[in-house]
């Protein structure tokens, strides 16, 4: 009775962690560079309850046993906005928090704020520095006028990097990662591309994640006859745009 109790625990645990994921994804369908994140599912270890009958093994449950970023193809949103940059590929940009650490980010939506010692320097929409391909604070040049000398310039100067292995990057934040021993070195990339006046949009697919948030709510898989109809689809999407 105790061991069916704790496979049934283990298993709400799982799914509610699951649902926060997914819920997650919906909320930031509208977050530039955002990456859909998706859960891995594994069971727990299997236990001999009777030495007589070594081949009856008991299964206590499941977990979640990682969560994979998935990089599939986003769209562009052209806003015209100098300040805005999107990567057509696997890069990254490079930002450095209050505390000096240094993550990184597919979100290229840029502005600018002025240092202490009068100096502005680029920044990301969280306040945090964007770092050039050395991995130092970009300053912003300004002409005699006041105003920003040259983006073109300025573009040049914002380092983007590379992953040896871009699936093997953790979450560090909200749509911020940083490398791990599966993900390899981080690189410098100046051969990747960098569109200026361009944001890339999330990459997550509100249908896909609804169905998978409603299957896992439920607790089992739900009928091709119950949500499959674009109607339906249209249905939930309008009711979350509110």
């Amino acid at each position: 009775m105790n061991i069916a109790f704790h496979t049934g625990k283990t298993a709400m645990i799982a799914q509610s962690q699951a649902l926060n994921i997914y819920g997650n994804n919906i909320a930031n369908i509208n977050t530039f560079g955002y990456q859909t994140i998706r859960p891995s599912f594994a069971d727990t270890l299997y236990s001999v309850q009777r030495s007589t009958e070594p081949e009856w093994q008991t299964g206590h449950g499941a977990y979640i046993q990682k969560t994979d970023l998935m990089f599939a193809e986003s769209s562009l949103y052209y806003t015209e906005r100098p300040l805005d940059f999107a990567l057509p590929n696997e890069g990254f940009f490079a930002v450095q928090d209050r505390y000096g650490d240094i993550h990184y980010t597919r979100d290229g939506a840029f502005s600018m704020t002025q240092a202490a010692e009068g100096e502005w320097y680029l920044v990301s929409g969280d306040g945090e520095y964007v770092l050039d391909y050395d991995n130092n604070r970009i300053v912003v040049p300004f002409n005699d006028e006041g105003t920003v000398a040259d983006y073109d310039e300025l573009a040049g100067m914002i380092g983007v990097f590379r992953f040896e292995n871009v699936y093997g990057i953790e979450a560090a934040g909200t749509n911020r990662y940083a490398a791990t021993e599966r993900s390899g070195e981080v690189t410098a990339a100046p051969e990747f591309d960098k569109l200026q006046g361009v944001l890339v949009t999330s990459n997550v697919e509100l249908s896909d994640q609804m169905v998978k948030l409603i299957e896992t709510q439920r607790g089992y898989q739900i009928s091709s006859r119950v949500v499959t109809t674009s109607d339906e689809f249209t249905r939930i999407a309008n009711h979350l745009r509110g």
